[in-house]
C-alpha cells in the first residue's frame, strides 16, 4: 500500500502564503471518506494474506507428514512391509568370521556357517622397489616425469604414455600427477578396476572390481614403457587371473558358493570376513520392539501435526479488536509495538477455521473407527486419546506394552491394522494409514482451493485500491486546485488594497 502522505506533503506546492491556512491538513479532511475506504479494503486485504500465509503453512505441515508416513516411499512409511516386520539376529561365536543380518522377510529359526574360501579378485601384481629410493613420491604428488623409477619412465614423441586396461585406453602426459592418474583409472567404469601404489612395497598393483574366479585383469602397453617387461611400472602386459577364486560357504549344511563375499539368500545377508572350520550358530528371531518404536514415532508426528493444527484452531480471535495496520497508524508507533500489534491481530486469523476443526476430527477418526475388515480401532492395541482435563487432552496416547503384547499374540492381525486393504476399498476395510492419507489428501484439496480463492481475491481488492487510490489523488489534487485559486484571489485582493492604501497615503 502507497504511503498516504506522499498525496499530500508534495515539496512542489507552496500552500497557504497568503491565508496562512495548513492546506494539506484541510485538504487531507476533505479526502478522509475515500481514505477511509481504501483502508478499509487494504486491511480486509492484510488480513487475506495473513490468511492465506496460515493456510500454506499448515498445508505444507500436511503434505511433509504425509509423504514421510503414508507413502510407500517415505523415509518412515508406515505402509512399508518392513516397518512392522524386522528380526534381529544373535550368536555365542566370537570368532567375527561370519557377519548375518536378517531383513523384513526372513523366517525366525537357527542358521549354521562355515566358511571354507574367501571370495577374491584378480590382480596384477607389480614387482617391489620399482623407484631408486624407497618410495616415488610423497602424497602421490609429483609428476610423472619427476618420478624417480629405478627404470626411466620413457614417453612418446608427443610427451605422452598410453596403454589399455580391460581394453580401456588411457594417456597421460609427463604433467599428470602420479595421484591424477591413478585417480582417473579408478573413476573409469570400463576399465573397472582399482589401482594403487604402496609406499611400504615400492610397487604398483591393478586389481578388477569385479570377485569370483571368472574375474581378471588385461593390461596392454600402447605407447612409452609404464607396463610391460621391463616396464617402470613393474607390471608386465597379457591377462592376470591371479587371486581370483568364489567364495565357498556352507550354510545349514547347504555348499554356497558365491562371487563375493556378501550375499543375500531368503532375505538373509551374509558377510564373510575369514574361512573357519567351526560352525558358527546364529538365531534369528521376530524383533516387536523395532515395530513399537516405529508406531510410537508414527503416534509423537501425529501428536505434532494435531499440536500444529490446534494452535490456529484454538487462538483466541482478537480480529474485531485488533485490525491490520496501515502504514500512516505505523507511522505513529515503534516496531515492537507493530509486532505486538500484529501478532495479535493474526493470532486468531483461522480460530475455529471449520476445514481445520474437520482435519483434526477425521485424523482421530482414522484411530479411533474400525480399520483394516478387523471390525476393531486401534484402541484394541494401545492407542488412545488424553483425557479432557489432562495436559495431553484431544492428543494420542499409546501403551508400548499393550502393543508389544497384541504383535507377540497376533503380529498379522496388528499390521492389518495400519495397513490393510488399499485407498480405494470402503473405509471400515481401509487400515489406519490409509484413512488417515485419504483425509489428508481431501483437506490438501480444500486447502488448495481456498488458497487459490484468496489469491484471487488479493488480487481483486489491489486492483481495487488502485482505483481507489487513483480516486483519491484526484480529489485531493482538485481541493489543492480550489485552495490554489483562492490563494491566487487574495494575492490580487492584497495587491488592490496595496495600492489603493498607498493612492491615500499619497
Amino acid at each position: 500500500m502507497a504511503n498516504v502522505n506522499s498525496v499530500y506533503n508534495n515539496s512542489n506546492r507552496i500552500t497557504g502564503m497568503f491565508s496562512d491556512m495548513d492546506t494539506d491538513a484541510l485538504v487531507k479532511n476533505l479526502c478522509a471518506a475515500q481514505q477511509t475506504k481504501i483502508d478499509t479494503q487494504y486491511r480486509k486485504k492484510q488480513s487475506s494474506e495473513w490468511k492465506n500465509t496460515a493456510l500454506t503453512e499448515i498445508a505444507d505441515k500436511v503434505k511433509e507428514f504425509s509423504n514421510t508416513y503414508c507413502s510407500v516411499l517415505g523415509s518412515s512409511s508406515m505402509l512399508k512391509s518392513s516397518t512392522y516386520s524386522k528380526y534381529s539376529v544373535t550368536t555365542t561365536s566370537t570368532s567375527g568370521a561370519v557377519t548375518v543380518d536378517a531383513g523384513g522377510e526372513a523366517f525366525d529359526g537357527k542358521i549354521t556357517v562355515s566358511v571354507e574360501q574367501l571370495a577374491g579378485n584378480a590382480a596384477a601384481n607389480g614387482k617391489t622397489g620399482i623407484s631408486t629410493g624407497t618410495e616415488l613420491s610423497a602424497k602421490n604428488t609429483a609428476t610423472l616425469s619427476e618420478l624417480a623409477f629405478a627404470t626411466p619412465l620413457q614417453f612418446d614423441a608427443k610427451g605422452n604414455i598410453s596403454f589399455k586396461i580391460n581394453g580401456k585406453k588411457f594417456e597421460f602426459s609427463g604433467d599428470t600427477t602420479l595421484q591424477n592418474m591413478i585417480s582417473t583409472i579408478n573413476a573409469d567404469a570400463d576399465a573397472n578396476v582399482t589401482m594403487k601404489y604402496s609406499r611400504l612395497t615400492d610397487s604398483f598393483t591393478v586389481t578388477s572390481d569385479n570377485g569370483g574366479k571368472d574375474g581378471k585383469v588385461t593390461i596392454e602397453n600402447i605407447s612409452g614403457n609404464a607396463f610391460g617387461e621391463g616396464g617402470a611400472f613393474g607390471i608386465g602386459e597379457g591377462v592376470f587371473t591371479e587371486g581370483a577364486q568364489n567364495a565357498i560357504a556352507y550354510i545349514n549344511g547347504v555348499r554356497v558358493e558365491r562371487e563375493e563375499n556378501e550375499f543375500t539368500i531368503d532375505d538373509v545377508s551374509y558377510k564373510l570376513n575369514a574361512t573357519t572350520e567351526e560352525e558358527m550358530q546364529f538365531s534369528v528371531t521376530r524383533d516387536f520392539s523395532s515395530t513399537v518404536d516405529a508406531v510410537k514415532t508414527f503416534v509423537n508426528a501425529v501428536n505434532d501435526l494435531l499440536s500444529s493444527v490446534k494452535l490456529y484452531t484454538d487462538a483466541k480471535d482478537e480480529t474485531r479488536t485488533y485490525k491490520p495496520l496501515t502504514d500512516a497508524e505505523k507511522d505513529e508507533m515503534t516496531e515492537d509495538e507493530i509486532e505486538k500489534w500484529e501478532a495479535r491481530a493474526k493470532g486468531g486469523i483461522l480460530s475455529g477455521n471449520q476445514d481445520l476443526e474437520k482435519l483434526i476430527s477425521s485424523i482421530k477418526d482414522a484411530f479411533f473407527s474400525n480399520v483394516g475388515g478387523t471390525g476393531k480401532n486401534l484402541t484394541s492395541i494401545g492407542i488412545s486419546t488424553g483425557g479432557y482435563f489432562d495436559t495431553d487432552a484431544g492428543l494420542l496416547k499409546l501403551d508400548e506394552d499393550a502393543l508389544k503384547a497384541a504383535l507377540e499374540k497376533d503380529s498379522d492381525a496388528v499390521v492389518n491394522m495400519f495397513t490393510g486393504g488399499n485407498s480405494s476399498v470402503s473405509k471400515e476395510k481401509q487400515g489406519a494409514v490409509y484413512q488417515l492419507r485419504n483425509s489428508l489428501n481431501a483437506y490438501l484439496s480444500t486447502s488448495n482451493n481456498l488458497v487459490e480463492g484468496l489469491d484471487k481475491e488479493v488480487t481483486g481488492i489491489e486492483d481495487e485500491i488502485d482505483t481507489m487510490e487513483d480516486k483519491l489523488a484526484k480529489l485531493a489534487e482538485k481541493y489543492y486546485n480550489k485552495f490554489a485559486a483562492m490563494e491566487t484571489a487574495l494575492a490580487k485582493l492584497n495587491s488592490t488594497a496595496g495600492y489603493i492604501s498607498s493612492m491615500f497615503a499619497g
